[in-house]
């Protein structure tokens, strides 16, 4: 997701500024630096990945159905994230859509831990991110000027 942002800034010349608006919040003093957080969004998809492999991998495609279909929604879930924090620049929609997918991670959590205990677990990092995440989005909603 993060690569298709960057490749739609290139497509869409200067007349996009998603990447400028970070700029204009006003961070929390324990945020992460914004260097951070697409290495981190890579990790955490990457993770992900894994993690659904090994459900696959260890109980086979019909047997993994019901939590790949979970994880499915939560995946576009979080594709949905990045077009409403940095297109639309809503920060309250952005802080829904956090706390949204912090519960559908969660749901996962517990689908994947059911059929195969380690691919739950894998999902504990992303967990940890989207909890940071979602305090992170609450701070900006609540100090900036950019809420509609």
């Amino acid at each position: 997701p993060v690569t298709a942002f960057f490749f739609m800034n290139e497509y869409r010349g200067s007349g996009y500024k998603g990447w400028q608006y970070l700029d204009t919040l006003d961070d929390p003093s324990f945020a992460l630096g914004r260097e951070y957080h697409v290495p981190i969004w890579y990790g955490i998809f990457a993770i992900f990945g894994m993690a659904t492999y090994v459900l696959w991998y260890s109980n086979g495609l019909v047997h993994s159905i019901g939590p790949l279909m979970v994880a499915a929604v939560k995946f576009l879930l979080g594709l949905m994230w990045f077009p409403v924090f940095f297109y639309w620049q809503d920060i309250e929609a952005t802080f829904t859509m956090s706390a949204v997918l912090w519960t559908a991670n969660g749901i996962t959590m517990v689908f994947y831990a059911g059929m195969f205990q380690m691919s739950g677990l894998m999902l504990i990092p992303e967990q940890i991110w989207l909890s940071y995440l979602s305090v992170w989005t609450y701070f900006l909603w609540n100090s900036s000027d950019n809420s509609t």
